[in-house]
């Protein structure tokens, strides 16, 4: 296992810009937690995040004095998260009319046994199968074609024991949505897929004055005029294919092409929206696209729904890289705030990442598992320079950049 002596280098002034956010005790612990996250290569338990640290980390606390800070320190994991948001926003340097994304989904964990809070019977779609585990509503920030995770809520089944039960959709818009503060210049827009769809949801982002782009199922009615209502599929059907534009929108680095047609339609107690029907081939399957924003094109719309994947990239590079689901804790709220700090790491890596971009050499753009092994290597090398010059031996010309290209690392 990789030992840290100090917080990486990478994350330390990222850090830093919580610290008003904290007690000067419990800042101590929240900077010590993520560089662990940062380095460690077992599961991130508070037990192994505690063992990255070596006994001679400045600071370094003990196990108890972290499970403490997680579940019972005094300090907010939404501030966290708004001041996430906050420094996302300054690093791309939005200006006005600019669009910032909030991808609204939610994901599962596995877990035996009924110890931990929310633990039940649920239907994984991934898998078309029960799982017995955790299940979250999470979100993720984009512009720019970058993206941080935000947050992720836990979602617990109604049963006479929940007196504050919430549904996922209450979830969805009272802790995620509505607490959210972006500068007024910038359009914020909620994307969600299908199942999301709700008219009081629609109703409750507008009333904010956020825009809305999501996928309606083939079912959906839409009227034409007041008087004419249609199963959004039948009224694709009656559209003729020399009437669908063949359009390109870069996704995820990719060019994709679809064969769209557009058309402003009103929607039962949401009012007039743009409707996208889109397929990839002319004889492929068909999807239904709505934006509240009629101003949007064609090609804006789908680039936009497109987007809606990052979450799911966001879902899988934070479990595999930086251990979302590793938490082994029990009550509902230290799980969030554990993987609050986990999305801090990621967007400390991200924001470092974007101040110190790689050299336009034609390579690839790094990945988040990229970044993440860039971070370890890093540590590795630090470590390297403190035991040389804890032990009096002499320090390479070039210190601590001289170790890591002798580790391999390019720099």
């Amino acid at each position: 296992m990789i030992k840290i002596v100090k917080v990486p280098l990478q994350l330390e002034p990222f850090l830093d810009k919580f610290r008003d956010l904290f007690t000067k005790p419990s800042y101590g612990s929240f900077r010590d937690l993520c560089g662990a996250l940062s380095v460690c290569d077992k599961s991130k338990t508070v037990s192994n995040l505690c063992d990255t640290m070596a006994d001679c980390s400045k600071g370094k606390k003990s196990r108890s004095s972290y499970n403490w800070f997680i579940s019972d320190a005094n300090w907010d994991e939404n501030e966290v998260a708004q001041r996430k948001v906050d420094l996302f926003i300054d690093s791309l340097c939005l200006k006005e009319n600019d669009k910032l994304l909030l991808i609204i989904d939610d994901t599962y964990n596995e877990k035996e046994g009924n110890q931990t809070d929310g633990v039940g019977k649920f239907y994984d779609h991934s898998k078309e199968a029960y799982i017995w585990g955790n299940n979250f509503v999470t979100s993720v920030v984009q512009s720019k074609g970058l993206f941080i995770p935000h947050k992720a809520k836990m979602y617990i089944k109604n049963d006479d024991e929940n007196e504050n039960f919430k549904t996922k959709m209450e979830i969805a818009f009272e802790e995620i949505i509505k607490p959210l503060v972006v500068p007024k210049s910038i359009d914020l827009y909620i994307v969600f897929d299908s199942w999301w769809f709700s008219s009081d949801l629609f109703s409750k982002c507008l009333k904010l004055g956020h825009n809305i782009v999501c996928q309606i199922k083939s079912d959906k009615k839409v009227g034409i005029n007041k008087d004419m209502y249609f199963q959004v599929r039948d009224l694709a059907n009656q559209i003729e294919d020399k009437f669908f534009i063949k359009t390109t929108v870069s996704v995820r680095g990719k060019k994709k092409t679809y064969y769209a047609f557009e058309k402003k339609v009103i929607i039962d107690k949401v009012g007039e929206v743009k409707l996208v029907i889109s397929k990839r081939k002319k004889d492929s399957t068909t999807k239904y696209i709505i934006s509240t924003n009629g101003s949007l094109s064609l090609k804006e719309i789908l680039s936009i729904y497109e987007d809606r994947w990052d979450i799911e990239t966001a879902h899988r590079e934070a479990n595999q890289k930086l251990g979302f689901k590793d938490y082994q804790l029990r009550d509902k709220h230290s799980i969030e705030r554990f993987i609050q700090m986990v999305f801090s790491v990621w967007t400390a890596i991200l924001l470092w990442e974007i101040d110190n971009p790689p050299p336009k050499d034609g390579s690839k753009s790094r990945t988040m598992g990229d970044m993440v092994d860039r971070v370890k290597m890093q540590a590795v090398g630090e470590t390297f320079e403190f035991v040389m010059t804890y032990f009096n031996l002499p320090v390479p010309d070039g210190g601590l950049l001289y170790i890591l290209k002798s580790l391999g690392m390019k720099i």
